[in-house]
């Protein structure tokens, strides 16, 4: 059971990691889009290119194959985003003086882990790595804070990192790897905290949040409630009012009957007698 488990997590942390890097490719669309750089960093490219290459390192010397296979993809990924951002940056000298800085550091790992092979010195600089790509969004909080809304936050992305997140925390417990657990758990929170912005803060400025929403959903649906019981209640009152009215009608014309035979009483016939005929007594 432990290795179906194993095995199911390491698969779905493989598809979902690779498929968190494609987020690059619209970023350079929008830079060729645009024939440059333009305000775009490149710094997300090369610390992505620096942290994978940490970790591919880090999977080959512990043989865990689920990280090659990640990792791998990911320096493929981010190496061709760094070139395409070098070929339409403008003037190119301040990022080759990064991405040197970068490789150069690449090549002193691989240079030290050959010479002196330590896995937990490794496992110490890749989680700090790890720490800094998951507190890298943290800068964007103070102009999301500033401006009430969440229209500088990428709702795809936090969730993105959610779900990679959460699920190498889980692979980490379950292989018993600290470095995996740390920063993962943290990015977990991280994500947490961003998703719950989307929920307290507003998409726009005019806009409702839809914590707001809802709790105006329930203020309507409880008004609404009271307003019909106020109805009802004043149906039922209006209804016995109008039986009310109804019987004293109905009394008021009892009496007015009564008295009409009393100061009144109804004609009768009195009954018929023959009247004698004159004529006939004349003739005697």
């Amino acid at each position: 059971m432990y290795d179906l488990v194993l095995q199911i997590l390491s698969i779905s942390a493989i598809t979902t990691t690779i498929a968190l890097f494609f987020c690059g490719i619209p970023i350079c669309f929008t830079i060729r889009k645009q024939g440059g750089i333009g305000d775009i960093s490149g710094i997300p490219f090369l610390m992505g290119l620096l942290g994978g290459s940490f970790w591919l390192r880090y999977g080959f010397l512990k043989m865990d194959w689920t990280m090659i296979i990640v990792n791998l993809v990911g320096v493929s990924f981010f190496t061709i985003y760094c070139l395409f951002f070098l070929f339409f940056s403008w003037p190119k000298k301040s990022f080759c003086a990064q991405l040197g800085l970068v490789v150069s550091l690449i090549l002193s790992m691989v240079v030290w882990i050959a010479w002196k092979p330590n896995l937990d010195m490794l496992g110490i600089v890749c989680m700090t790595f790890n720490i800094m790509n998951f507190g890298a969004p943290l800068a964007g909080l103070g102009v999301v804070l500033k401006n009430r809304n969440v229209s500088s936050l990428p709702f795809p992305m936090c969730c993105a990192n959610f779900l990679v997140s959460s699920q190498w925390f889980f692979y980490g417990n379950l292989v018993s790897d600290l470095y995996v657990i740390v920063p993962n758990g943290i990015g977990v929170l991280l994500a947490i905290f961003q998703l719950l912005l989307f929920v307290i803060l507003p998409m726009k400025e005019a806009d409702k949040s839809p914590l707001e929403k809802m709790a105006a959903w329930f203020t309507a649906r409880d008004r609404v409630g009271v307003e019909k019981d106020d109805v009802e209640k004043g149906g039922r009152s209006e209804e016995g009012h109008g039986n009310v009215i109804k019987k004293l009608m109905t009394a008021s014309e009892s009496r007015r009957e009564s008295l009409d035979f009393i100061g009144r009483p109804p004609s009768y016939k009195s009954r018929s007698s023959s009247v004698p005929d004159i004529a006939s007594l004349q003739s005697f």
